[in-house]
């Protein structure tokens, strides 16, 4: 697992550091700006004309220091800031480089595009837009960029979020970003994943012991495994899990579909579906390795009558995924069902916006049961504006269920931690993606309660590796069919390579 940090974490590291060994700040920024300089010589070359964008606070004091030390290893450079240096590191570092000789233009200075430009503006605090001179030179980096040259992002790219990897209008586009001791939150998130280029975390040579607690992690390949439910060579069908679906209505049995074939591609032993009558012809023509189970309906979605041919249903089931194509018509009686019958319980689309409706439905949720929202379900579940991809996701966690949000990045609190999966391909970024999800999700939670409780934490590491083997296919179906021509129904055909990788 990789650590991120959130830039106030950040902050309150670099003070305890300070007070604690009483090390100069300006002593860490000279060390950050060695390993800055160290990074551009490495990935570019010496002897380059490299431009300084310098802001007033300590990331442009990070730039005025490397500026001099590129300069002393024989590269051309010249500064241009947005703003008179303020913070008193800056200040110093900014007068070294001009006792060195280095010149100082202005932002709209008249001079010809540099080989690198390196983007020393703004911190992982920016909080509103960039204006004024510092957007003119964000806005001239973005152009330049686009004509060759290269854009090195001093520990973050200016104009992105530092916390939520929002970009404002202008944010600057980045070949490389050098951050320091940790990667940040706001480089794993949204537009931070399109933004931030190559990321090189460098070693400023903070100690552990002011490390903060309760720091967000990446999850990775390796870290994601928690162990695969075994599969001896003796196990049968009944042993690998089965998984009860209850999904579907009239125009929307596609999506039921899709999950059922995910949730057989997971390695589940047994799949039911439960949905309408009418539409299991096209459930079973579609998934016909899938069972079904045929409920009474209304206006094309599954009535409240249904209730009395689920109970049965549920006995011999290891898990219950609801909500794919269910559609706002469905009986919120069905959802009271599988929210008390003690099962392992997967609630997505549909399923969530029926219990963001009715507080009762709202109040049954328990450590067992996984919400499994986009941004606009999880701002009805929660009644408000999402504002913070960790704070929110927390947030639906506090509701009494494990949380998985969904996104570019999917953030999952497990114990109360958030974890990051940031694998994926924009050919995600289509309808059924979710219904697979839902389907590869409860197919590994089947199979992991067959063999002993899922609950808490357990449940939450489960949707995790889930997450990741669902953008892990993404990643396989976008590189053999692009990420304009891919569907939903090629990430189930890629799910058994994605599972191989972690065989």
């Amino acid at each position: 697992m990789k650590p991120l940090i959130t830039p106030s974490q950040m902050r309150a590291m670099e003070q305890r550091c300070f007070a604690g060994t009483g090390t100069p700040s300006i002593e860490l920024m000279e060390v950050a700006a060695r390993s800055l300089n160290v990074a551009i010589a490495r990935h570019y070359g010496l002897e380059k004309t490299v431009y300084f964008a310098c802001g007033p606070g300590g990331n442009g004091g990070d730039g005025y220091a490397c500026a001099r030390m590129y300069a002393k290893i024989g590269g051309k450079c010249a500064l241009f800031p947005a703003a008179p240096a303020k913070a008193p590191d800056a200040i110093a570092n900014r007068e070294k480089a001009l006792a060195m000789g280095i010149p100082e233009l202005s932002p709209d200075a008249d001079a010809p595009a540099p080989d690198i430009w390196v983007d020393a503006l703004y911190g992982t605090g920016l909080s509103r837009a960039p204006e004024g001179p510092a957007a003119d030179l964000i806005r001239r980096m973005n152009a330049e960029r686009l004509l060759g040259a290269k854009t090195v992002a001093v520990d973050i790219p200016s104009g992105l979020n530092g916390l939520t990897g929002a970009a404002f209008e202008p944010c600057a586009v980045a070949d490389l970003t050098v951050t320091f001791q940790f990667e940040k939150t706001g480089h794993a998130l949204a537009d931070g994943l399109d933004v931030c280029g190559e990321i090189e975390v460098a070693d400023i040579g903070i100690p552990d012991a002011f490390f903060p607690e309760g720091m967000a992690a990446l999850v990775d390949r390796v870290s994601a495994l928690s162990g695969l439910p075994p599969k001896p060579r003796n196990a049968y069908k009944g042993k690998n899990g089965h998984l009860l679906i209850v999904a579907g209505s009239v125009g929307m049995a596609g999506a039921a579909a899709l999950c059922a074939r995910a949730a057989l591609r997971s390695g589940a032993g047994l799949v039911t579906v439960a949905c309408p009558a009418s539409i299991v012809p096209v459930v079973q023509t579609l998934a016909p390795c899938a069972m079904a189970l045929p409920l009474p309906e209304k206006d094309g979605a599954i009535s409240p009558e249904a209730v009395d041919v689920l109970r049965p249903a549920l006995a011999g089931k290891h898990a219950v995924a609801c909500g794919c194509g269910l559609s706002r018509r469905a009986a919120p009686e069905v959802i009271k069902l599988l929210l008390e019958c003690g099962l392992p319980a997967l609630l997505d689309a549909d399923a969530l916006n029926l219990i963001a409706e009715d507080p009762t439905l709202k109040a049954l949720l328990r450590p067992h049961h996984l919400v499994t929202p986009h941004p606009g379900e999880a701002a009805r579940l929660l009644g408000r504006r999402l504002t913070d991809p960790l704070a929110d996701a927390l947030a639906l966690n506090g509701l009494g269920c494990q949380a998985l949000l969904k996104g570019a990045t999917t953030v999952i609190p497990v114990n109360g931690t958030p974890w990051l999966s940031a694998s994926g391909s924009a050919g995600m970024a289509k309808g059924g993606s979710g219904d697979v999800l839902t389907g590869l999700t409860g197919g590994l939670m089947a199979q992991y309660a067959a063999a002993a409780p899922l609950v808490g934490t357990h449940l939450a590491i489960c949707a995790a590796f889930a997450s990741e083997l669902h953008g892990r296919a993404g990643e396989i179906a976008a590189a053999k069919l692009g990420v304009r021509g891919m569907c939903a129904e090629d990430l189930i055909d890629a799910l058994p390579e994605a599972l191989m990788d972690y065989a």
